[in-house]
């Protein structure tokens, strides 16, 4: 076992850090305060926005447009090439229509929960998922906007952990509205 205050390797029957003198919880205090850590704090979810959705999918059909098209058109008139423009639009908006479905359903089921020791993330549309991290287990935690965010009022929360692999080593929250206020109370939370 570890000191939570000072991380000295000590004996497993150890009451006191001979370290640091800190308390060591039994696993008595330990139950209690997890039976105690139940009430949601803060409740964080994300925000839909079709525009911030849809603005990919414009820039990439005038990108397209103005790479392939447009020199087919200034070469033969363009009728056939108008033509396969219209398909490559009608293509790429049923491809909008399915992935902006799967994403409002997947924001609908996305829930982050600030309890008073720990975040809990929540994912229950497609696949089910959830992580717990401990506030200790937070070693910084930043708020992101891109100018696309910035237009539309949102942007992006992520609470870095000390994993070793690099690889979910956190908790990102995308698309936050109005992610400077909920930033704030986030930090007030895990703070504590």
């Amino acid at each position: 076992m570890f000191c939570e205050k000072c991380g000295t390797k000590l004996p497993d029957d150890a009451s006191f850090c001979t370290n640091c003198g800190a308390s060591i919880n039994d696993g008595e205090s330990k139950t209690k305060e997890k039976v105690e850590d139940n009430e949601v704090q803060l409740n964080v979810k994300p925000t839909f926005k079709l525009g911030y959705m849809i603005l990919p999918y414009i820039l990439t059909y005038v990108i397209l447009f103005a790479c392939i098209a447009l020199p087919f058109i200034a070469m033969d008139g363009g009728a056939a090439t108008l033509g396969v423009s219209v398909i490559i639009f009608l293509i790429m908006a049923v491809i909008f229509a399915i992935s902006t479905f799967f994403t409002k359903k997947q924001y609908a089921n996305y829930s982050y929960d600030f309890y008073r020791t720990k975040v809990v993330y929540r994912d229950s549309f497609l696949n089910l998922s959830e992580k717990e991290v401990k506030y200790k287990y937070i070693r910084e935690a930043t708020m992101r906007q891109t100018i696309f965010q910035r237009m539309f009022n949102i942007g992006t929360i992520i609470l870095f952990t000390n994993a070793e692999t690099g690889v979910g080593n956190g908790i990102s929250i995308v698309n936050v509205e109005n992610v400077q206020e909920v930033y704030k109370n986030i930090k007030q939370t895990i703070d504590v």
